[in-house]
């Protein structure tokens, strides 16, 4: 069995189309978990929707994808900075997104678990269970921290997305993985993981996949896509 992971597409959606491809060519996969901000600040809206509609797959809310839980408690707890910035972004997506998607993006659970073998089990979140803006999901967060966060879960493997790089961590037996994003990439390509099944065994890959930064910058601009003043995750 092969399980595809990745995260934070952004409304990229030629990254998310480079990282499909990719994986097509590598002998695709059973099944696939999406972990989470699926759009924003990206130029893709309902096409990111349609790409992932095609596949077998589970996707999992992320912080970003809360914009259409609650707006006004999404945006009033970002910085001030951002509030006018991502007003008009929200204002664009609901104009390009179906009253659909715009609910089953609003409805999306907010972790996810699978039994990969009798004796391994993934669970999957966004950044941390219940909390889908945590930042104890980087490289370097003290063990301690990582120990309260995951430390409670009953599984071996641990994977989410949030902080867009990869990594993988040993931590009290369980392997902590960092699926990376897909979308905000800043100059690094788009990054996916793979997970091969065999007997009892799971083996991890970890991809990074080049995407068409003109064609992207060319869907900003013939989409009139308002530009979020800074980065948050």
């Amino acid at each position: 069995m092969r399980i595809a992971l990745f995260s934070d597409i952004h409304g990229n959606v030629v990254g998310l189309q480079a990282v499909l491809a990719h994986l097509a060519q590598h002998g695709g996969a059973d099944f696939c978990y999406v972990l989470g901000d699926i759009l924003a600040p990206g130029p893709g809206a309902e096409d990111v929707m349609e790409l992932l509609d095609q596949l077998p797959a589970c996707i999992i809310r992320g912080n970003w994808d809360e914009l259409f839980v609650d707006p006004d408690a999404y945006i009033a707890a970002l910085p001030p900075a951002l509030h006018e910035s991502s007003w008009q972004y929200y204002r664009w997506l609901r104009e390009h997104l179906s009253h659909e998607s715009q609910q089953w993006l609003a409805n999306l659970p907010i972790s996810a678990e699978v039994t990969l073998t009798p004796g391994t089990t993934l669970y999957m979140c966004h950044a941390a269970p219940n909390d889908t803006a945590s930042t104890t999901c980087t490289a370097d967060t003290d063990p301690s921290v990582l120990r309260a966060t995951y430390g409670h879960l009953d599984a071996t493997i641990v994977a989410y997305g949030h902080y867009h790089a990869h990594h993988v961590l040993r931590l009290d037996g369980k392997l902590l993985i960092n699926v990376a994003s897909v979308g905000m990439t800043k100059s690094k390509p788009s990054a996916y993981t793979l997970l091969t099944i065999h007997d009892d065994h799971v083996a991890i890959q970890q991809f990074q996949v080049p995407y068409d930064r003109t064609e992207y910058a060319r869907l900003l601009h013939t989409r009139h896509v308002p530009s979020v003043t800074a980065s948050h995750e």
